[in-house]
């Protein structure tokens, strides 16, 4: 950017000069409002005591425009010209030295950059491609996804974001059922595709936003053409096409959400629909808006936020989509608000509740609470200063795990959100939009109906006007999903609740869809299953969530030589060990219908009836003051009261309030019905 006359929105926290549009300051990552000129960073005596980062002053741009009937399209080329010498998508720099590693900093593109390369890759694009046809986007997030996805508004090309983590099964289905004959994506993926060209006959440009190897390119197949982007957008700057309008109720992309016969949908989403989920356009934020992307841009959340921050003039840094640097990046990016899923907050919470058992093992009793106090501080620091806004979404979090992240983070307003694809978001903070339709209809088969007392249950059905129209193709799924007057089956079962000011607490107990029956007529819930084994020591070797699992290096080593028997005998061993930890919760933990850590054993509030007829006579009675009788009724009487020393090893259900024996507890609730 080149500096001006023109005054910027900052001044210097030191000489108090305001810095002109253009002009770098020196921000810190610590304080809130801290700001250096480059005179003062240079002078300064003694030096600022925290990091300072080097970012860009800028000024307050007028409001060019703010309503929400323009098209897509020409909000975001208003955005590009209105905010043109702001900083627009970064991505974390190679360490010069050694290209296998990050360096602690990240390069920015201004919105000029970003505006001109999606017109000149839309130009491009129209040689091969033509308005309202369909284009797939398969890419880690980078600015090249976004320049794609906005090449195609501009064009009328129907954009079809491609999860990067679907099989090829499941890949070669998304571009079948779009018949796509353009394929944009980055290295990683370009030979994957290659590959499964031949099952994929209406496939005919690929499109790398990497440099191609030459030996890459010398697998061209029949029909099938490999180009590189950079070449596509050299091309488009020579031509010139208008923009192509859209009518508002015509299809603008097709998003694909996992299926319950396992084959992705793919949700047709129109240009109204989609516009909706931005309620502001073209109205600068009066302060830094940061955005930072570490969820796959095919899924709509990430999509949508990125977009977001775009139109009201902020910027987005990017993950390099490796977890194990996430918290590394997040510090580097600082950005306003951060969208975590349970999993985020589960492993910190593991972590924090692994350092404080080990702190504290010696201390006394008194001394413990100052510990926990000293190191939820310390684990404070995860989350940026500079982030006000924490928003939990994805699943269900655990009501611990969600005591801990507000009681931690105490500086920042913590949100829930719940929201699927097809529909948008329903509730913040388990409470329902207010512009949204919905009912409930009940689930007998699950024991849960709109009768149930003390608050209704069942299966939650809206109407929004974030709706889309259909699956692509699909016209079985489709007309499942919609009741006659046009609700939308979430398939996910709540219990509704009145609050205050006439508001409507969701909270979700189950999911519809995510279960099975086995052979003596019970239903069980996968994640029932999964929330269990999570707990095992040995989950990492399953999940690979947050560690990589390395290959043994008898394998890299020794290729398919044979192992001694002492190496069988340890691998055997290992593995009985493995099964015994994963067995060993199965055993002792209940079930819950929320995504709780590894360390975490929290009773939950919410169980279901079952239609399970098996006996509890495997129940131990390790206390001979207390005898739980369970009565062809299923019904828990006490028949004896308990000591003070007792006391502590018994537990009231959540359903009945019955008090039993801790150990108990876990079977007693899954069998338990409501009186």
């Amino acid at each position: 950017m080149t500096v001006t006359t023109e005054l910027s929105s900052w001044d210097c926290s030191e000489c108090s000069r305001t810095l002109n549009h253009g002009e770098f300051r020196f921000t810190c990552t610590v304080c809130d409002d801290y700001d250096l000129c480059e005179t003062c960073v240079g002078t300064l005596n003694p030096p600022h005591p925290h990091k300072l980062i080097r970012e860009l002053a800028y000024r307050h741009e007028d409001i060019i425009i703010a309503y929400t009937s323009a098209t897509m399209a020409s909000n975001i080329e208003i955005a590009t010209d209105m905010y043109r010498d702001r900083y627009c998508l970064g991505v974390r720099d190679v360490d010069e030295t050694n290209p296998s590693l990050y360096a602690d900093t990240y390069s920015w593109l201004t919105y000029e950059t970003i505006g001109t390369r999606s017109k000149n890759f839309g130009n491009g694009l129209r040689n091969i491609i033509q308005s309202r046809d369909y284009l797939g986007i398969c890419a880690k997030n980078r600015p090249e996804w976004v320049i794609t996805d906005f090449a195609c508004m501009f064009q009328s090309i129907i954009s079809v974001p491609i999860y990067t983590l679907f099989n090829d099964r499941e890949l070669t289905h998304v571009i079948n059922n779009t018949k796509l004959s353009v394929l944009v994506c980055d290295k990683p993926m370009l030979l994957r595709l290659i590959r499964l060209y031949v099952e994929c006959p209406s496939l005919r440009h690929i499109i790398c936003m990497d440099p191609i190897p030459e030996t890459i390119l010398g697998m061209e197949k029949n029909e099938l053409c490999i180009h590189y982007m950079n070449d596509i957008e050299t091309c488009g700057s020579n031509q010139c096409y208008d923009f192509v309008n859209i009518a508002p109720d015509e299809c603008f992309t097709i998003i694909y959400t996992s299926g319950s016969s396992g084959i992705p949908k793919g949700a047709m989403i129109s240009e109204r629909t989609f516009r909706a989920a931005f309620a502001e356009w073209c109205v600068p934020f009066t302060y830094d808006f940061i955005n930072f992307s570490y969820e796959p841009l095919a899924w709509a959340s990430d999509r949508d936020s990125l977009i977001r921050t775009f139109l009201l003039g902020g910027r987005t840094g990017f993950s390099t989509g490796d977890v194990s640097y996430l918290m590394e990046e997040l510090a580097l990016v600082r950005p306003n608000s951060f969208l975590g899923t349970p999993a985020i907050w589960n492993k910190i919470y593991a972590e924090f509740k692994a350092a404080l058992s080990l702190t504290t093992v010696h201390l006394p009793p008194e001394a413990i609470e100052a510990e926990e106090y000293r190191l939820l501080q310390h684990f404070s620091k995860l989350i940026p200063t500079r982030c006000k806004f924490i928003t939990i979404g994805g699943a269900k979090i655990s009501p611990v795990v969600l005591d801990f992240v507000k009681g931690c983070f105490a500086r920042c307003k913590i949100r829930e959100s719940y929201g699927i694809t097809e529909c948008g978001g329903i509730t913040s903070n388990n409470v329902l939009d207010d512009t949204l339709q919905f009912r409930l209809i009940s689930v007998p088969e699950m024991g849960y109906t709109i009768d149930d007392e003390p608050y209704s249950r069942g299966e939650l059905l809206i109407k929004t006007k974030h709706m889309f129209f259909g699956y692509l193709n699909n016209p079985e799924e489709t007309q499942a999903a919609f009741t006659e007057d046009g609700f939308f089956h979430t398939g996910d079962i709540v219990e509704l609740r009145s609050g205050s000011k006439r508001q409507i607490y969701v909270d979700i107990i189950d999911r519809k869809k995510n279960f099975f029956k086995l052979s003596q007529g019970q239903y069980v819930s996968p994640e029932f299953l999964q929330n269990i084994y999570i707990q095992s020591e040995h989950e990492k070797r399953c999940s690979g969530q947050f560690e990589k699992i390395k290959e043994p290096e008898d394998y890299k080593t020794k290729g398919n030589k044979k192992r001694n028997a002492n190496e069988i005998t340890s691998d055997k061993n290992e593995q009985q060990a493995s099964t015994s930890q994963i067995s060993s919760p199965s055993k002792k933990k209940k079930k819950t219908n929320t995504s709780v850590p590894s360390n975490q054993g929290t009773i939950h509030n919410f169980f279901k009836k079952t239609n399970s007829t098996s006996s509890l006579t495997d129940i131990k009675q390790s206390d001979s003051k207390k005898i739980i009788e369970i009565n062809s009724e299923k019904q828990c009487t006490i028949t004896a009261s308990l000591n003070d020393e007792a006391k502590p090893n018994y537990a009231k259900c959540p359903t009945c309030q019955i008090l039993l024996p801790k150990a108990n507890l876990f079977i007693h609730q899954i069998r338990c019905y409501k009186k």
